[in-house]
Parts: C-alpha cells; sequence; structure tokens
C-alpha cells in the first residue's frame, strides 16, 4: 500500500474539505437547534457526486475506489457527521445492497435517483430485541399468492422518518433462522406503515427513527436478491457501512484537533496561551498521534476491500478504534476549551454528541473484539 495520496485524491479531498466548510458548516447550528433535516444538501450531496460516491457510473454513481470514498467521508464528518451519515448513509447502506443483491431492473429503478438524492432508501434490520444478534429478527413476511404480508417493526433506523423507500429484513420461517430471512423494498406510502422520529441525545440534524408494519402489502417483485439470502445481503451493505462510520470518526476526531489547535493558541490564561501548558500540549500530541495511527488502519480496511481480499479483523479493528477514539478526541476537545466546549457556540460539543452514536451504528466495540478474536483464533465466541 502507498501512503502518499494520488493528485485525484488530494483534489478530492480538497473539493471535499471545501464543501464541508462553505455548504456545512455555516448552517449546522441552525439545524440542529432545530432538530431539522438539510433536504437542500442532500440534494447538493448528490449533484455533487457523493452519494453515490463508491457506486458504478451506469447507475449514476461516481465509481470510485474505497480508499477514495474514505477520503470524501472523513472531510464531510469534519464538519457534521450527522448530516454526513443522513445526507450519504443511504447511499452506502442501501446502495451497496442493491447493487450486489438486486436484479438489474431494480438497480435501474432505485440507483439513479439515490445518487441524484431525489430519494432515499432506509434499510431496517434492528428490532427492540435484535440488535447485534439478527438471529432473533421477529419482523415477519408471509407469502399470500403474489404479495408478501409484512408485520413487526423495526427500531433506530437511520433515515427511517424520511425514507421514499424502506428494505425491511423480515422472517419468512422463524424454524430456518437466518436461513428463512428476505429483504423486500416497499414504498413509504404503502398502507400500514408508518414512521416515527427517535430524538437521541446526538443525531441533532440527522433522522433516526423506529418503523411500524401492519399488514404491509407488498408485490412479490420487490423481494432484494433471493429469500433465505436475507441476512447476508444485508451483510453487504452492513459490511461498507462500518467503513464509512471508522472514516467519518476520523473525521470528528480530526476536527477536535483542529479547533483544540486553534483555540489553544487564541485563549490566554496567567498571561499566556493555554498552548504553552504542558499538559495542554499533552492533550493535543495524544489526540494526533492516536488520530495518525487509526487513520491508516481505516485505510488500510478500505484498501483490502479494494482489492477484494479479506477484511474482517482489519475492518472490525477499524470500527472498534476509530469509534472509541471520536469521543475520547470530542471529550479531551471539551476540556481544553472549558465550558465553552459545552456550548453551541463552539463547533467541539456537537462531535461528542455525535460519536456517542457512533459507538453503535455499525455494530458496538464488544462486537467487533468478538469478530477479531474469532478471526484470529478460529473460535466462536458468542455461542
Amino acid at each position: 500500500m502507498d501512503f502518499e495520496l494520488t493528485d485525484e485524491q488530494k483534489m478530492l479531498k480538497d473539493v471535499a474539505r471545501k464543501f464541508a466548510e462553505k455548504e456545512m458548516l455555516p448552517t449546522l447550528r441552525e439545524f440542529e437547534l432545530k432538530r431539522k433535516i438539510n433536504f437542500d444538501l442532500i440534494k447538493k450531496m448528490g449533484e455533487t457526486g457523493f452519494i453515490g460516491i463508491h457506486l458504478p457510473k451506469e447507475y449514476g454513481g461516481s465509481g470510485l475506489d474505497y480508499v477514495s470514498s474514505v477520503i470524501v467521508w472523513e472531510q464531510l464528518s469534519w464538519a457534521s457527521w450527522t448530516q454526513t451519515l443522513v445526507s450519504l448513509g443511504h447511499g452506502v447502506l442501501a446502495g451497496t445492497i442493491l447493487l450486489h443483491c438486486a436484479s438489474e431492473e431494480q438497480k435501474k429503478k432505485y440507483l439513479p435517483p439515490l445518487c441524484k438524492g431525489e430519494k432515499i432508501i432506509a434499510v431496517a434490520t434492528v428490532e427492540p430485541n435484535a440488535g447485534s444478534d439478527a438471529r432473533a429478527i421477529e419482523t415477519k413476511a408471509e407469502l399470500k399468492g403474489n404479495y408478501w404480508i409484512i408485520n413487526g417493526s423495526k427500531n433506530f433506523i437511520s433515515a427511517g422518518n424520511i425514507a421514499d423507500y424502506i428494505i425491511v429484513l423480515a422472517q419468512t420461517d422463524k424454524s430456518l433462522g437466518p436461513k428463512g430471512m428476505v429483504l423486500i423494498i416497499l414504498d413509504k406510502d404503502t398502507p400500514g406503515f408508518s414512521a416515527m422520529r427517535n430524538d437521541l441525545i446526538g443525531d441533532r440534524a440527522g433522522d433516526i427513527a423506529n418503523l411500524y408494519f401492519d399488514d404491509c402489502k407488498i408485490p412479490k417483485e420487490n423481494v432484494i436478491g433471493k429469500v433465505g439470502r436475507g441476512l447476508q445481503n444485508a451483510l453487504k451493505g452492513i459490511d461498507t457501512a462500518r467503513l464509512f462510520i471508522s472514516a467519518g470518526c476520523i473525521g470528528m476526531a480530526q476536527s477536535c484537533l483542529d479547533w483544540s489547535i486553534k483555540y489553544a493558541k487564541e485563549r490566554e490564561q496567567f498571561g499566556k496561551p493555554i498552548g504553552g501548558f504542558q499538559l495542554i500540549q499533552e492533550k493535543i500530541a495524544k489526540m494526533y498521534a492516536e488520530i495518525s495511527s487509526i487513520r491508516w488502519q481505516v485505510y488500510y480496511a478500505a484498501y483490502l476491500k479494494d482489492k477484494g481480499l479479506p477484511h474482517a479483523k482489519e475492518l472490525s479493528a477499524a470500527k472498534w478504534l476509530s469509534s472509541e477514539l471520536a469521543v475520547r478526541a470530542s471529550e479531551e476537545a471539551i476540556r481544553i476549551h472549558g465550558a465553552y466546549g459545552c456550548s453551541d457556540e463552539y463547533p467541539v460539543a456537537h462531535h461528542y454528541l455525535d460519536s456517542i452514536l457512533s459507538n453503535i451504528l455499525g455494530g458496538t466495540s464488544e462486537m467487533h473484539k468478538l469478530t477479531i478474536g474469532r478471526e484470529l483464533l478460529g473460535i466462536n465466541a458468542m455461542y
């Protein structure tokens, strides 16, 4: 792996950072305080090519490799991980599932408007009793003639309240376990479907929702992939989502470092900038060292994914380390800023709130530690 970015990647990094500074930061506080979605921003993301950044050009995407795509996610999350997630997350999760599992007709129907920012597609997997343990899925899909009838509920679904379509992971036969699962896409206007926004401590400019399905009648041809492969197909998207979440965490951490350096140079106590105190320098030095190291772990996971090589433990390491780093870096940034760090007037508190959620989405740290252990030891510690 070459540690030097290509000229194209450097240009892409610069374009994404400028977009973050000009299009995201100026209005971020306004949307966070109102807990509103910036739909104009999503449209601009589509026009810029960011939403379908890793998807093929033939379906409206930008066709970039994973390393280049990771660079963009890092730079946009430097401004706001939440706005990056709600704007681009469906392109990653739903887009990847559709690309690898959908029929050609389905790809042509759903991917182009998704990439343009015209339509949002959520993926609904998590349930009240099924988080890390996907085998516990209870939402039921029953085939009756030419229609699937879906009943159940989903929790904490990204973009679930604003989505135009929802890809639902459901169980067709509980006795089959994971082999009985199916992915079905439904329109938000389907009778019996409803959504309710779930306001969390972070994600103030995003959308996390609970979804409900009451005898939702869906045409048989809306199955994505094969019946019985629903969980495996969903994991294709989840694997890619973990990579982009990791990149977003690096972006949050880097933002905290950048703003802390700026503040430490300007803030004076006892007649000198606080950056001149040893303990402040120690905090900043540690943030830099950890960010620099873990960034390359994320890029390495993207590199392996680009090459089509096994990457389970490398990606789990990236997700675990980067999400916990985002929390630590934002905590330190708040300490460096003092009471000002707890105020929305300064651009570090929102990273702290968002970074906590990044520890959960895409799998908890504990789940990723078990994945690494299983890969290294060849022993499954979960069951």
